[in-house]
């Protein structure tokens, strides 16, 4: 393996790391691409408020072998506001791609992270990535340990069929307006300190790149006697973050033109051409006073009626295997996928207390 030396990435790469993420593809029926176009950069603020992008190059002809991340962001940690470090964005050139490399390259960022240690940094890796679950999370000596904190559910809820509002007795459903960011994050980040690892926000956010592509006119606000008692944000992050379709394969290939002629009977989503993108959002900003499942499924539908007026084939869920509201979620058919959370201890970290950890897949 040649020799390889890291540093933080500047604007000046920001074409060579879009390049490495059109050229990971995840294979599969439908191989895909993670992009994110037209800046790597500008795509770095909805992740944490502080990015730190480092680059592996090789010393001989300076190409970039390998690309990680550690995003600072402020989060609930037992309940208490933290910052916490999120580890994010491994991507190997293909000219590189083993697990030998994989190891020594992580090696290799985990001590430059650990040189500037926070209180507790935590990681995501997805269920079927044997590559990392197997090198990086296995706890090799001289690795950060992996700690599990269980499985995230990211599903793919597909906006087939149109369906009608719910209304809980009692509760007022409306989207937000200008005017309301400050009452509306006061109710998140209290809802937030519940859960383990949820963000923390700020008014400023809605206006300074953290939750860039989102307004409070995206947020389903519910309501009782005039009370917030939940709210749920459909974020549409095509504008700068896509999934690239690359091929079909197998079966993909042979049904697609059918059910592409079905869909037009029906007036479904198409699956778009190889070279197109997937028209998807996230469920962002969960947040439901006392885990009340009739207010979520009323929101869940206000949101499912409005993304499939928008046009997108599916909106991406977030939900933890332990989360009392995933069962509502997972009533609607879906595509499943996930992966599994992990506290990543450089020393020896603090214990969570048991909260049901929360993971915003926007900002993953």
């Amino acid at each position: 393996m040649p020799r390889l030396i890291f540093s933080l990435a500047t604007p000046d790469d920001d074409d060579a790391l879009r390049r490495l993420l059109r050229e990971n593809v995840m294979e599969g029926g439908i191989s895909v691409s993670f992009r994110r176009e037209p800046s790597y950069f500008l795509t770095s603020s909805i992740q944490g408020e502080q990015a730190e992008i480092y680059k592996g190059c090789n010393v001989e002809t300076g190409e970039i072998a390998v690309l990680g991340s550690r995003f600072r962001r402020a989060a609930y940690f037992n309940g208490k506001r933290e910052t916490l470090g999120y580890l994010a964005d491994l991507r190997l050139n293909r000219h590189y791609r083993s697990s030998r490399c994989l190891f020594r390259a992580y090696r290799e960022l985990g001590n430059v992270i650990a040189a500037d240690p926070l209180p507790l940094h935590t990681s995501m890796i997805l269920h079927d990535n044997a590559a990392a679950l197997s090198t990086i999370a296995a706890n090799r000596p001289g690795m950060p340990r992996y700690i599990p904190q269980g499985l995230v559910h990211t599903p793919f809820i597909r906006l087939a069929r149109p369906r009608r509002p719910i209304a809980p007795e009692g509760v007022e459903l409306r989207f937000g307006r200008a005017g309301e960011e400050d009452v509306l994050t006061d109710f998140l980040n209290r809802e937030a300190a519940r859960r383990q690892f949820a963000p923390h926000y700020e008014p400023a956010d809605w206006h300074n790149g953290r939750l860039r592509g989102l307004s409070v006119g995206d947020v389903c606000i519910a309501r009782r006697d005039g009370r917030i008692v939940g709210a749920l944000a459909s974020w549409d992050q095509h504008g700068f973050r896509q999934i690239h379709v690359e091929r079909y394969n197998g079966l993909w290939r042979l049904g697609k033109p059918l059910y592409n002629a079905a869909a037009r009977l029906l007036r479904l989503p198409l699956l778009p051409d190889e070279g197109g993108t997937i028209r998807y959002g996230y469920l962002a900003l969960t947040a439901v006073e006392k885990d009340d499942a009739d207010v979520y499924r009323a929101l869940l539908r206000a949101q499912y009626i409005r993304c499939r007026k928008l046009g997108w084939h599916y909106m991406v869920g977030s939900m933890h295997e332990n989360d009392p509201l995933l069962p509502v979620m997972n009533e609607y058919p879906h595509l499943a996928a996930g992966g599994r959370l992990f506290v990543v201890a450089f020393d020896t970290p603090p214990k969570p207390d048991g909260r049901v950890p929360y993971v915003e897949a926007a900002t993953l």
